[in-house]
């Protein structure tokens, strides 16, 4: 095996808002005489979006034809605390996105196998383990299932073992999904943003769900002079600031940062709380102010956004434990592991996480024509915010059978799993999917009641919900679905796939003002779901109000043109598509 991946110094020429080893200004430069050489369109334009008001600029990278195609996305934002750094950070994000899936799609890169194949070259079963949280005893009895799953195996490097290692990647993509993906002007800093990231999201998960009331920080301890411009920005503007450690026992400073407009919330903003992680405590203080401005959309707009490391957060009740923690400390309170040199501070935080257990695995996924350096950074064990919570590697096993395999192999797979684990809710879960794709509804739904009682975990009684009530639509019984469906929003009432069924059982029943509300409620969540735009066009149509028909399926056309049937109603209802052509 190769892969050996060997840090060189990498020393800081740009320290102002972030640490870089060259400025934006070279950055965006560089990224624009790299991609200008490919015979391949990958950035269209870059864009700043924001309003002005809190006057911290926020940038797309808007995407060219041949990057949509490979990254399924129309643009990306970037953030900073001046308007080149934000435009930078655009174009990078750009260049990990599309470096990324370049580097996922093309099948050179993996080989196909089963864990016993590899198991001498591959990545340690205990890490497997570790990856969904699993003791030892437990792993030991799902192992057999383990073993039956074909992988798609790369080359990684275990940059704490300093040793090479084979690495399934869809295992950890099912995990980690698109949370580890970065890149730089090199490979440490590339490697440095990757490794911030994973704790950034750990630290999230952990605090959000045990509602952890961790230290605010007290803003008149910060003394850097670009951050304490945004505090005062964020001051003028009205907007209210709870500056928290979420450093945990990590030994990386991680910064969490909560904000909302009395103003203005909840009419034409929300409640914002996000985080940053940097070597630097001050810089993780910077990211995490600019990552607020990038998200609430100036907090004058009505922009919805979309949750990733911590949850939305609606009602200020429900941020007590963070504004009202009652400690307080000051920012050089915090751990800072920052060095001028970006190949010491990797090496801090390798250090820092090999005292909790925690090995950080690198696949470097460079595109060999863009030359931008990138990596995908694993480390078994951190968590992930509704990403194998409260999970097991029975359970994860259990649903990667049933996603690679058809559904009428998978179930005898599952029965057998069944047999021998016994009394496992999820394996009566996912034996009830597979009926439910064989189109078997009456008995698909026997055992998703079988899975209910037996005591599911919250988010998965709500799929579990989800899907009981798909089994009744199925069988055009809508009013049953729908008092499903309430259960299940009664246990996750964010669950945009319960709302979308909602929204269809309400259509069919003829209900289409309560459909308008819960397409509403959906979008609010997810503004990008153009699908239910449509449908709440389809809704209006049928209430007879042309108008608004119009409007909503104008603006799922606008998100995804594809949507043949918003275009075909809206020639049906006489309006004017010059917006859309």
């Amino acid at each position: 095996m190769s892969g050996i991946i060997e840090l060189s110094d990498a020393i800081k020429q740009f320290t102002l808002d972030q640490d870089k080893i060259m400025t934006p200004e070279e950055t965006v430069r560089n990224f624009k005489k790299k991609t200008a050489k490919l015979n391949m369109q990958i950035l269209e334009y870059t864009k700043r979006i924001d309003n002005g008001r809190l006057d911290i600029p926020v940038y797309f990278s808007v995407c060219g034809k041949d990057a949509r195609k490979i990254t399924g996305t129309n643009k990306q934002m970037g953030k900073g605390a001046t308007p080149v750094q934000s435009e930078a950070s655009a174009v990078m994000e750009l260049a990990e996105r599309f470096s990324f899936f370049s580097f996922k799609k093309n099948q050179a890169n993996f080989k196909d196998g089963a864990f016993p194949d590899f198991e001498k070259i591959a990545i340690p079963f205990d890490l497997i383990a570790a990856s969904v949280h699993e003791d030892a005893k437990n792993a030991e009895e799902a192992k057999e299932f383990f073993n039956l799953l074909s992988f798609e195996w790369t080359e990684g490097y275990n940059i704490t073992k300093k040793a090479p290692v084979l690495v399934p990647f869809d295992w950890f993509y099912a995990i980690n999904e698109f949370n580890g993906p970065s890149a730089g002007n090199c490979k440490e800093e590339a490697i440095m943003q990757g490794i911030s990231e994973i704790i950034e999201r750990h630290v999230c998960s952990i605090i959000s769900e045990k509602k952890l009331s961790v230290p605010l920080i007290r803003p008149e301890s910060v003394k850097d002079e670009i951050v304490c411009g945004m505090l005062e920005k964020y001051k003028k503007a009205g907007i209210e600031l709870f500056i928290s450690d979420f450093s945990l026992d990590t030994g990386i400073p991680t910064v969490g940062v909560l904000a909302y407009d009395p103003s203005t919330f909840p009419e034409k903003s929300e409640i914002v709380w996000t985080a940053g992680t940097a070597p630097d405590p001050v810089k993780a203080l910077s990211r995490a102010l600019t990552e607020i401005a990038q998200l609430a959309g100036d907090f004058n707009t009505g922009s919805n956004y979309l949750a990733s490391g911590l949850p939305k957060l609606t009602s200020l009740d429900q941020t007590d434990f963070i504004r009202k923690s009652g400690k307080s400390v000051d920012i050089e309170d915090l751990p800072d592991i920052s060095d001028n040199n970006i190949r010491i501070e990797i090496e801090n935080a390798i250090s820092c996480l090999d005292k909790l257990g925690m090995e950080i695995i690198l696949i470097e996924t460079t595109h060999k024509d863009l030359g931008i350096p990138a990596f995908y950074t694993i480390i078994p064990g951190a968590r992930f915010r509704e990403r194998a919570l409260n999970t097991t590697l029975a359970m994860f096993c259990a649903k990667l059978i049933i996603e690679k395999f058809p559904a009428d192999m998978a179930l005898p797979i599952i029965m057998q799993m069944d047999k021998k684990l016994q009394d496992r809710y999820y394996l009566k879960f996912y034996a009830g999917m597979c009926l439910y794709t064989l189109e078997e509804y009456e008995e698909a739904l026997a055992f998703f009641k079988k899975a209910m009682e037996l005591g599911p975990n919250s988010q998965d009684e709500a799929s579990i919900y989800s899907y009981m009530a798909q089994c009744l639509k199925e069988q055009e019984k809508y009013h049953e679905a729908l008092e499903i469906l309430e259960k299940g929003m009664e246990s996750d009432d964010e669950r945009t796939d319960i709302l979308n069924l909602m929204g269809f059982c309400q259509f069919k029943l003829k209900r289409h003002e309560k459909a308008i509300e819960s397409f509403e409620k959906l979008i609010k969540l997810d503004p990008s779901s153009a699908i239910d735009y449509a449908n709440i066009g389809s809704n209006y149509r049928e209430l007879g109000d042309r108008d608004n028909a119009i409007r909503y399926y104008k603006k799922a056309l606008e998100i995804d043109p594809k949507i043949t049937f918003a275009l075909e109603n809206i020639l049906k209802l006489g309006g004017d598509l010059s917006d859309n052509e």
